[in-house]
């Protein structure tokens, strides 16, 4: 082989090493980029999952406190004055409050985080299950709802709700553990 040869031949050599690891160098930063970009748009997808997982649960919450808001207007204002003449129709409106409720109670099951569900359940069967027992107390001879059964489910109402409203706050405002 002569030098002419020889000097083309590492020329050509020297450029497809060259062109080979442009390629390589080209391929390499080409797909850190991609996968920088995919990192970038699953982090935007979580994001914008998390505002709306946390628009839910305010939705739910409000929803939630505006429920139990209603049943005790309903039972401070019908219950006081229930007699067996009006009792069908007070029973009637507390049915649709106590349904509200617990749809109510529902979404916070589905999109709270435990504490805000434990309190909402809590303000479901503290209503429901004071309600009942004031009816039961009228199924048993009572031709009125006692001052003190009526004060006592007000009461258990009002505070359930503020230790509800208590774990909705600290849930949004983010002091609470996510689990």
């Amino acid at each position: 082989m002569d030098s002419g040869t020889t000097t083309q031949l590492i020329t050509v050599g020297a450029t497809l090493g060259g062109v080979v690891l442009t390629l390589l160098t080209t391929t390499f930063v080409e797909g850190r980029k991609l996968k920088a970009t995919r990192h970038a748009e699953a982090q935007k997808r979580a994001a914008d999952h998390a505002n709306w997982l946390r628009d839910e649960r305010v939705k739910a919450y409000a929803g939630m406190s505006n429920a139990g808001e209603e049943a005790f207007q309903l039972i401070r204002s019908e219950f006081a004055t229930l007699r067996p003449e009006n009792r069908d129709e007070v029973e009637a409106r507390w049915r649709e409050r106590r349904n509200e409720l617990r749809k109510a109670h529902n979404q916070v099951a589905l999109f709270g985080t435990d504490e805000p569900r434990r309190r909402g359940k809590d303000l479901w069967k503290v209503a429901r299950n004071g309600v009942n027992a004031i009816l039961a107390e009228l199924d048993s001879g009572e031709t009125t709802v006692r001052r003190a059964s009526l004060d006592h489910v007000l009461t258990g109402i009002s505070e359930s709700g503020d230790r509800f409203l208590e774990a909705c706050r600290a849930d949004v405002q983010g002091t609470a553990p996510d689990l």
